[in-house]
């Protein structure tokens, strides 16, 4: 097995721990309320308190920072003309 195992592998880098992601990065006061409104948006509409649809877009991963943003930016600007519709919200 030892002629098989990670055979094409030339380093390893450990990922660190969400624990300390989450240390290391933690949201603004601004980022947490806006993390807890959304999710009673999203809350509101799933129980049917809520009339609008809840829609989930974006792409499946980013691979360009900038490209992400870009696309953010449009798309939050589509959410906010959409706002008594939908609730758009960006997956990644």
């Amino acid at each position: 097995m030892d002629k098989v195992t990670n055979l094409h592998i030339a380093s390893n880098t450990p990922l660190p721990s969400p624990k300390a992601l989450c240390a290391e990065i933690a949201p603004t006061e601004a980022q947490a309320d806006f993390i807890a409104q959304s999710r009673q948006e999203i809350r509101e509409i799933l129980f049917g308190d809520d009339h609008r649809f809840l829609v989930i877009v974006g792409p499946c991963s980013i691979h360009d920072p900038e490209a992400g943003m870009d696309y953010a930016r449009k798309l939050a600007a589509l959410a906010h003309e959409l706002k008594d519709r939908l609730c758009i919200v960006m997956r990644v």
